[in-house]
């Protein structure tokens, strides 16, 4: 039985302006899932354009992620998340699904 492709990546030093989960151009067939890394010490924020803040403004507030927790998004292609902390330190892993 063939396995489905998927692929894994990480994005370091996430700073006050919020950037893109990747750079590359992937293609997820469910989706993707997120974890913040375990050695995190502030909260790192999740949304869907450049203009999600970090807990900041409930109008534009992302879901935020804790050292060590996780969050599947059913998205094609990752391109498309943003992330944003309150400084430099945070941390996040994924894989597609």
């Amino acid at each position: 039985m063939a396995l489905p492709n998927f692929f894994t990546g990480s994005k370091t030093g996430i700073e006050t302006s919020a950037v893109a989960l990747t750079s590359t151009e992937l293609h997820c067939k469910r989706g993707i899932q997120i974890l913040a890394d375990s050695s995190n010490s502030n909260v790192v924020y999740v949304g869907n354009d450049s203009s999600v803040t970090a807990g900041t403004a409930e109008s534009t507030d992302g879901y935020p992620l804790a050292a060590g927790e996780s969050i599947v998004l059913p998205v094609t292609d990752p391109n498309s998340i943003f992330v944003i902390g309150p400084a430099g330190t945070g941390k996040l892993f994924f894989v597609s699904v």
